[in-house]
C-alpha cells in the first residue's frame, strides 16, 4: 500500500482517469477514487466493520472507489474526499453500493445501499491546511448491518496513539505501480506500519484531528489512491488480537507513494460523527465552489493516479 503529495486537483478533472478490468469499456469519471494499493501482502482474515465502495462503472456494478468502516448497524463512515465532488458537496448516495465482511469485494455479504451522505462542515478540496480538515463523512446505509461486528474505537482512546504504536492498514487495488495486470484485485491486502511522530507528516499540513502512519524502516509501503477511506487499526490484545479503528486514509505526504500517510482520526471526530447521526451536528450546508485552472490543492488519495 503506497500514497503523493500534492499536485493540482483539476489534472485529475483534465484527464480521464485509469480504467480497470470490466470497466475499461466506458471512460471513467474524474471525480471518482481509483483504487491503488503497492507493498502490502494478502489479508489474512476479515476486518471487523470493514465494507468495499462501489458504483456502477461501465459493465461493471462492481467497481471500487472507497473503503468503509462500520460505526453503528445503520451507518458507515468514510472520508469525505470519497463522497464528494470537487465543489464539496457530497454525491448522490444511490449511486453507492457496499460490500460487507469479505476479503472477496464481490462476495460481500450483506451488501448495502446508500440513502444520504453529510461531509463534514470544515471539509473542503481548495483548502487543506486551512484549520481542521474534515476529511470525514458519515453514510446512512438502506438496510442495517447487524451481522457484522464494528470496529469502534474504544472509549478512553486518544485521539492521536502515541508514536511507535503498532499498526495494520488494509484496502483493496493494485499490488503494483503501474499495474501489471490491468484487471483491478478482488482481494484486500494489509500491511503492518505504525503511528509516527505529527511532525512527519508536516508536508500535508496535518493537525490536531489526524493520525501520521509510516513504517521508517520500509518507506515503500504505505496506503495510496484508492486505500482512501481504508481503516488504520491499533491492537486490543486480550486472549485475541482485536483490531480498532484509530483513523481513515486521507492523503500522502510525498509524491511517489513513499513517504507517510495522513489518516483522519475517528477517535477525534467521533463526538462529531455521533451528533450528525443524532441529527445535532449536520454539517452546515455551503454554497458549491468549483475549481478554477490552476487552483492549488492536496493530491487526496481517491485521486487517480493523474491528478
Amino acid at each position: 500500500m503506497r500514497h503523493t503529495a500534492r499536485l493540482l486537483v483539476t489534472a485529475a478533472m483534465a484527464a480521464a482517469v485509469l480504467l480497470l478490468g470490466p470497466a475499461a469499456t466506458a471512460p471513467a469519471s474524474a471525480e471518482d477514487p481509483q483504487p491503488l494499493i503497492v507493498g502490502g501482502r494478502p489479508a489474512t482474515q476479515v476486518y471487523r466493520g470493514v465494507g468495499s465502495l462501489q458504483v456502477q462503472r461501465g459493465t461493471d456494478p462492481s467497481f471500487h472507489t472507497c473503503a468503509v468502516t462500520l460505526w453503528t448497524p445503520r451507518h458507515a463512515i468514510t472520508n469525505a474526499h470519497c463522497v464528494t465532488t470537487t465543489d464539496g458537496l457530497p454525491k448522490d448516495p444511490a449511486r453507492y453500493t457496499i460490500q460487507w465482511d469479505a476479503i472477496d469485494r464481490l462476495a460481500g455479504d450483506p451488501v448495502t445501499g446508500v440513502t444520504k451522505i453529510v461531509a463534514h462542515q470544515d471539509w473542503d478540496w481548495l483548502t487543506p491546511g486551512g484549520g481542521l480538515h474534515g476529511d470525514i463523512a458519515v453514510l446512512w446505509l438502506n438496510t442495517p448491518v447487524w451481522s457484522v461486528p464494528s470496529a469502534l474505537p474504544p472509549v478512553g482512546h486518544s485521539p492521536a496513539p502515541p508514536a511507535g504504536q503498532q499498526a495494520r492498514i488494509v484496502g483493496w487495488g493494485y499490488t503494483s505501480s503501474p499495474p501489471a495486470d490491468p484487471t483491478a484485485p478482488r482481494y484486500m491486502s494489509e500491511a503492518d506500519l505504525r503511528i509516527v511522530d505529527p511532525a512527519a507528516c508536516t508536508a500535508a499540513d496535518i493537525d490536531a484531528g489526524e493520525v501520521c502512519v509510516a513504517d521508517p524502516a520500509r518507506p515503500g509501503v504505505a496506503a495510496c489512491n484508492g486505500d482512501s477511506g481504508g481503516p488504520v487499526m491499533t491492537p486490543t490484545k486480550t486472549s485475541k488480537t482485536i483490531w480498532h479503528l484509530a483513523g481513515t486514509a486521507s492523503r500522502e505526504t510525498a509524491a511517489g507513494c513513499t513517504g507517510p500517510v495522513v489518516y483522519t482520526s475517528a477517535v477525534y471526530y467521533r463526538t462529531w460523527i455521533n451528533d450528525t447521526i443524532a441529527g445535532r451536528g449536520a454539517a452546515v450546508p455551503r454554497p458549491g465552489r468549483t475549481l478554477a485552472p490552476g487552483s492549488s490543492a492536496y493530491r487526496w488519495m481517491g485521486c487517480g493516479i493523474t491528478c
